[in-house]
């Protein structure tokens, strides 16, 4: 008995083995799904590559007919698997079942099949999901049933104070657990799938105390320049860069700056054509305006008493501030820079209205000292006068066509008190190359046109108005 026993069991697993080479034979030169191997209950064993992605896009269309619900204290809301982008990736899922037993060394193909054979083999499902949407979806609902944390934050008063905003812990959906838990309810064999959501406190992502620890108490300096509202291309120019400083705070010893906040200056950033200063002279360029923002900006950062890195004049003088307090920018080649030398964060506010721009700085008052900035021109240059010839002209006529300025030489120097101790700090200086005044001469020739001859009378033409001396001829005599 024993030995009928044991010869049984060796011609079944010579049997077994014999099937596994078959199969290992015969599915691997055809390329097809060993038996018994299944993706969410449907067979794929025996299938070749696109007949199995055709059945797995089935499978796709049938979870997505499966109806769902999100429910939560008692209330539930739908959900429909194409709001999330809901897809199967059938291409990754055919891969892996075409792999079983068909990878690896001749035995490890050979030991797989016969494990499939006497389990079976699950493929799972390789799902995809838009978790942002699926997130927005579940904040509609925290909204419903809980409320949202609110971060801390701080208000700039009327008179120029701080105010705290505190945080506020929130209460709304655990949004991890509810993305897990719709993945793992798409698995199971119900219609209609319920996932139940949990609630758990949302904290804020920035507290009262990481706040208050910004140092920001109030006002430090303000500065204010002017500009023409009509000329509408450069006053738009002038509330956008404006607008990309509005709001920002800078970090304790961290650098600011102009053009990386600001960004470029140019027609596909949304900026218009406005004048400028390019090469020495006034053209007409994308950005008009901008340097007039960062001169403001620099001068309220001077009154601050914040540390200048790096600063630039114009080449040429503007009339919106005094010389060698202006600060001129050009993307990638020319920035304003300054670091926060304070313990303390530091917030810039701009406000435009009309033809005024302003610029003020917040910060630890605590820092605030007196500030005064002084500027001494040290020499003129006198433009030159340059005379060009004008073909358009009458010859000898003058027109100027630009009008020279006087070129600069200026220091600037910030005085500051500082516990009764008065600091001078020498600023960058500023040379402003003067502007020839180009004037016109006119060297077109006048076109002399020849009188047409006196038409004299014909021979047989009757003489009228002729006087003779048989005519009286009316002599008037003034009076004595």
């Amino acid at each position: 008995m024993k030995l009928a026993t044991r010869t049984a069991l060796v011609l079944i697993l010579v049997i077994t083995g014999l099937f596994a080479i078959g199969t290992v034979l015969v599915y691997s030169s055809q390329e097809r799904v060993l038996p018994k191997v299944r993706a969410d209950g449907i067979n794929l064993g025996g299938l070749k590559k696109e007949e199995g992605q055709h059945a797995l896009l089935r499978l796709e269309e049938e979870l997505k007919s499966k109806s769902v619900v999100l429910r939560c204290q008692s209330k539930n809301w739908p959900l429909a698997l194409n709001q999330i982008n809901f897809k199967m990736d059938t291409v990754t899922v055919m891969k892996e079942a075409l792999a079983v037993g068909h990878t690896g060394s001749f035995f490890r193909r050979v030991q797989d099949i016969i494990q499939v054979w006497q389990n079976g083999y699950q493929v799972p499902l390789v799902i995809t999901l838009n978790k942002e949407k699926f997130d927005r979806i579940l904040v509609k609902i925290t909204k419903e049933v809980g409320f949202l944390p609110q971060d801390a934050a701080f208000q700039v008063l009327n008179d120029d104070t701080i105010k705290i905003i505190p945080a506020r812990e929130g209460l709304g959906v655990n949004k991890q657990q509810a993305y897990h838990n719709l993945l793992d309810s798409l698995n199971k064999k119900e219609k209609e799938l319920i996932i139940n959501l949990s609630l758990e406190p949302l904290r804020p992502k920035r507290t009262t105390q990481e706040v208050e620890a910004m140092g920001l108490k109030g006002l430090l300096s303000a500065y204010t320049t002017s500009f023409e509202a009509s000329n509408y291309d450069r006053a738009y120019n002038i509330r956008v860069a404006a607008g990309a400083l509005d709001g920002l705070t800078v970090p304790p010893g961290q650098e600011f700056s102009f053009n990386r906040v600001v960004g470029p200056r140019s027609s596909e950033a949304g900026y218009k054509n406005a004048r400028i200063i390019f090469n020495n002279q006034f053209v007409v360029g994308p950005g008009g305006g901008v340097c007039q923002v960062s001169t403001t900006l620099y001068n309220a950062v001077l009154l601050a008493n914040l540390e200048i890195i790096t600063r630039t004049p114009h080449s040429l003088p503007v009339t919106y501030v005094p010389l060698g307090r202006d600060a001129t920018v050009a993307y990638d080649a020319i920035d304003l820079r300054f670091r926060n030398n304070t313990e303390s964060y530091v917030l810039i506010k701009s406000f435009v209205s009309g033809g005024s721009l302003t610029f003020k700085i917040y910060g630890n008052t605590d820092y605030k000292v007196p500030v005064k900035i002084n500027t001494v021109i040290k020499k003129v240059f006198e433009p030159k006068v340059v005379y060009e010839a004008d073909p358009n002209l009458k010859k000898g006529e003058e027109v100027v066509k630009q009008k020279g300025l006087r070129g600069y030489q200026v220091t600037a120097e910030r005085v500051v008190i500082e516990e009764g101790q008065i600091k001078r700090e020498p600023l960058p200086g500023s040379l402003y190359r003067p502007l020839n005044q180009i004037v016109a001469v006119g060297t077109k020739k006048e076109e002399v046109v020849a009188s047409p001859p006196e038409e004299l009378p014909a021979e047989n033409a009757p003489e009228e108005n002729i006087p003779t001396e048989k005519t009286p001829v009316e002599v008037s005599v003034p009076p004595s």
